[in-house]
């Protein structure tokens, strides 16, 4: 009769509910998958890369406890009403980049309708629908903002060298000038003796000269620091702030670098979601003392353990850099042995040269 609803039977409802989580179980995992391809094969961004097929893996354990036998008898696509429905904008894309927003929008709002009809089966899965759906808010809008930034590091970024505030101001802006001409990628501001107002000088002086470099600048310890100067990252400690609490406060604005000294620790930070690892120490060091040392063993684990850049850092100089690249690690982290070089410039440029070219023989 017209006007009067429709009464299906419970058994109806648990169909007609099971079919949509499947459909939306689908498309959260396209739409996860298309991202984790952006992340490998287009940014070649391997801390997104993880971050994404962690969300993945999410979904697949969140899945389970619905059945997959029950879910592929729900799917019907030749019933579905909606697979001739297109946006016009939903045809194409403008850009690569163009992906990235719209794959987002996909798996959030996947997630909240497998949120709200998992709530009509008897299997409590909405509660781990609702905590996947906010996990991926962070992570997705962390994702996005980092790639608008142009948050990545690249292959070519091997030779990190650790700076301080000793140098007069001047002297430090043309001295670092003249360290990124020569090959250094990557410059870590590290004075623990510095008080705050002289490491924000130093860090924003350090990013203006950069300006007109592919080099960049990275903050040891002080987040707070790194944000306000524009640097492009934060380094970590393991007794530092943690990996968590640095994400959340950086919004993907900075990369998280975090020092390890075992493979758990390694696996660990790649898992919170470190941009990168120094790894290490790996042999003593003039510039730090440490009880123990990792030693090139470690390098090996990591290079074979951990898919986001490794960089081996602690006493490594030119006498030193073919056991660690022989080591299968590629990046370093270096002080003294170009601080301490009879030519710090010339130092640079040769270290540069011989990771560089390992990594082409490799």
């Amino acid at each position: 009769m017209e006007g009067c609803p429709l009464k299906n039977s419970e058994a109806d409802d648990r169909q007609a509910a099971m079919r949509v989580v499947d459909a939306n179980a689908n498309r959260a995992g396209e739409g996860l998958r298309t991202l984790e391809d952006y992340a490998r094969l287009v940014r070649e961004d391997a801390a997104a890369t993880v971050w994404l097929k962690q969300l993945r893996h999410g979904l697949a354990e969140s899945l389970e406890s619905l059945g997959r036998g029950e879910r592929l008898r729900a799917r019907s696509t030749q019933d579905d009403a909606g697979t001739d429905v297109h946006a016009n904008r939903e045809l194409k894309r403008d850009d690569l980049a163009s992906i990235v927003p719209a794959a987002c929008e996909r798996v959030l709002q996947s997630l909240r309708n497998l949120e709200e009809f998992s709530k009509l089966l008897p299997i409590p899965a909405s509660s781990a629908f609702k905590q996947l759906r906010y996990q991926a808010y962070d992570v997705l809008a962390q994702l996005e903002l980092r790639w608008l930034a142009g948050q990545v590091l690249t292959a070519e970024q091997q030779l990190y060298l650790l700076i301080d505030c000793s140098l007069p101001l001047d002297d430090f802006r043309s001295h670092l000038s003249r360290l990124a001409d020569a090959g250094v990628d990557l410059f870590q501001l590290r004075d623990k003796a510095a008080e705050g107002s002289r490491l924000m000088s130093y860090a924003r002086a350090a990013v203006d000269v950069l300006k007109d470099h592919s080099a960049r600048l990275i903050v040891n310890d002080r987040l707070d620091v790194a944000l306000a100067c524009g640097a492009a990252g934060v380094h970590l400690g393991q007794d530092d702030l943690s990996l968590a609490d640095a994400r959340r406060v950086a919004m993907g604005r900075l990369w998280i670098g975090v020092s390890t000294h075992s493979l758990a620790q390694a696996i660990k930070a790649e898992q919170g979601g470190a941009d990168y690892i120094g790894c290490g120490p790996t042999f003593p060091s003039k510039t730090k003392s440490f009880d123990a040392f990792a030693g090139t063993e470690f390098l090996r684990q990591a290079a074979v353990s951990v898919s986001i850049p490794v960089f081996a850092i602690g006493g490594i100089t030119s006498d030193n850099l073919e056991q660690v690249l022989e080591a299968g690690c590629q990046r370093i982290a270096v002080s003294g042995a170009i601080h301490h070089a009879g030519h710090p410039i010339e130092a640079a440029r040769q270290l540069k040269e011989r990771v560089s070219r390992r990594k082409k023989v490799r």
